[in-house]
């Protein structure tokens, strides 16, 4: 069986514990709400049916009142001049009527309160004497911005129609609105009540029917309106709860978020020791949510993983020690082997010879051959010293007691004690050499392993130049032999132990690969730069003695 996560967990939790609940909660508000709502906008659209038709009513009756008064008044004036000059002025003055004139009707009866669609007026009568009438059109410009303003208040699309059903006033040009009223409009209608007959929900309409004038007044709820009522509280009331909910996950999702990421990085240090990294430590993520129990183990697997890395970084060290001491005896027997039996069997050889009785040596031969075993020893000699100074180069501890030296003297010993091939030396130098400030026996063995190299390395027989010179800070010594290009990469460990520009197999020169080495570090330890060049097939070491107060001050 598949174990869920804790996340996956704790999303299911949520899942039933509070999206359930809040979506139950969220529809019974909702549908609570919308039917309050609704039962408002069925009674706002009666009441403003009713409150149209009363104002349709009373600005009739006023008009009707006020025409009476005008014709009043024309009784009283006494030329048709004077009278026609009256109507034009109210005319001018009054935007309500047009057309005023003075009629004659030998039949009184007229249809008052007729409707004329074309110029959107009333017709009015007023008696003024006998058969003599006052008439006129009463305009419906005035009460269409009545109800525009009245209705625009409310919110409400208002349509005024007359017995024929043509459109005596409207607040709004809405064509297919308007096409849809006169469709539901039923043909029998109540009088003097507002009147509910829409079927479409959320967006009631209602009539009211007049009795005088037989008009009919149809209000109809503006979507704006459920807009702003229904579908307003309706997001408000969801928008309330997405709100909720946010701020549950938020809380849950940061307390998940942060005990999750930290389980990971337990289960991933756990990990990373089963697989050997020992020096893995646990970072958490910490704030209020983060459990003590987290931060407990965090400190626990800290320690413990620091005294295991500590362990192990010990023994690492001691393993890659006894390597290093193994690759070392290994390269120390192997320069023994090699480098040792040379001079050895030199000196046997040359020893058996002169101890032979059965042949004759002369006074030359046996010159030669003590000459030979000499020199032989002192080559073995300075191989031991080399072998013994390497232990103090690395810890540290060179004995050095510098004095004044005049190099070109040491020079000279230098040269004839490593010279074994009788290879030529070109020395150029200043007429007056400044002294240099160095340990002499050190300054001898480093001069004889350069010296050394540049013979065992020195190709064509070609003259190995040295050149000593004075500098701003104190003498410069340079020595150069022939030798082929060096590969930058082999230049730069060249100064290494047991390092050879021949391999084992391929060796042509002897040594023990520990000359540079050495000079290297017996030069730190007298504060002599050296350095390496390799262009043009030539090869140079370059010592930089400082003076005595240069190196003091140093």
């Amino acid at each position: 069986m598949k174990r869920l996560r804790i996340v996956q967990q704790i999303l299911i939790v949520i899942l039933f514990a509070v999206i359930v609940p809040f979506v139950t909660i969220g529809l019974i508000i909702s549908n609570v709400s919308q039917q309050s709502v609704r039962r408002e906008l069925n009674y706002g659209v009666t009441q403003i049916s009713s409150y149209i038709a009363d104002t349709i009513s009373s600005f009739i009756k006023a008009s009707d009142n006020e025409f009476g008064y005008i014709a009043s008044a024309v009784h009283e004036i006494p030329s048709k001049t004077l009278t026609n000059k009256y109507l034009n002025e109210i005319e001018k003055k009054s935007d309500k009527y047009k057309n005023l004139k003075i009629v004659r009707l030998n039949n009184p009866e007229y249809n008052k309160y007729e409707f004329n669609p074309n110029s959107k007026s009333v017709l009015l009568f007023a008696k003024i004497e006998g058969n003599r009438f006052l008439s006129g059109e009463l305009s419906f410009k005035g009460l269409e911005k009545l109800i525009g303003e009245r209705a625009n208040n409310m919110l409400q699309t208002i349509f005024v129609f007359d017995d024929e059903m043509a459109l005596v006033a409207a607040n709004s040009q809405d064509k297919k609105a308007l096409e849809e009223v006169m469709r539901a409009l039923p043909k029998n209608r109540k009088l003097d009540e507002g009147v509910l007959f829409s079927k479409i929900k959320n967006q009631p309409l209602a009539y009211f029917q007049m009795q005088e004038p037989n008009w009919v007044v149809v209000v109809m709820t503006n979507p704006s309106v459920t807009k702003n009522t229904i579908d307003r509280a309706r997001e408000k009331i969801i928008l309330s709860l997405l709100v909720a909910a946010f701020c549950i996950f938020l809380t849950v999702g940061l307390y998940t978020y942060y005990l999750y990421i930290n389980i990971r990085q337990l289960f991933k240090g756990i990990i990373a020791i089963s697989k050997g990294s020992y020096d893995r430590k646990i970072r958490l993520l910490k704030s209020i949510f983060t459990p003590h129990e987290i931060v407990f183990l965090e400190k626990e697997f800290n320690y413990m993983t620091q005294k295991v890395s500590q362990t192990y970084s010990e023994i690492s060290e001691k393993n890659l020690e006894l390597k290093r001491l193994n690759e070392y005896r290994d390269s120390l027997v192997s320069a023994i082997s090699h480098e040792f039996r040379t001079p050895l069997t030199s000196i046997i050889g040359y020893s058996s010879r002169l101890m032979r009785q059965d042949i004759v040596i002369d006074e030359d031969m046996k010159m030669k051959s003590l000459h030979i075993i000499k020199q032989q020893a002192q080559r073995l000699s300075r191989m031991v010293d080399d072998l013994l100074t390497i232990p103090d180069i690395e810890s540290f501890h060179l004995s050095i007691n510098p004095q004044l030296i005049e190099l070109p003297k040491v020079l000279e010993l230098c040269v004839e004690y490593s010279n074994t091939k009788n290879v030529k030396f070109e020395i150029e130098q200043d007429e007056k050499l400044n002294q240099v400030y160095a340990d002499y026996d050190r300054l001898i063995q480093i001069i004889i392993n350069l010296c050394d190299n540049a013979v065992k390395y020195n190709l064509d027989e070609t003259p190995i130049k040295i050149s000593i010179k004075n500098t701003d800070v104190g003498v410069q010594l340079r020595i150069t032999n022939k030798s082929e290009n060096i590969p930058p990469e082999i230049l730069e460990k060249l100064y290494d132990k047991f390092i050879r520009l021949d391999s084992d197999l391929t060796r042509t020169t002897r040594g023990t690969g520990l000359g540079l080495y050495i000079v290297k570090g017996l030069c730190n330890a007298m504060n002599i730069k050296v350095n390496i060049e390799n262009k043009d097939e030539r090869f140079s070491v370059i010592l930089d003695f400082m003076n005595k107060e240069y190196d003091e001050a140093v």
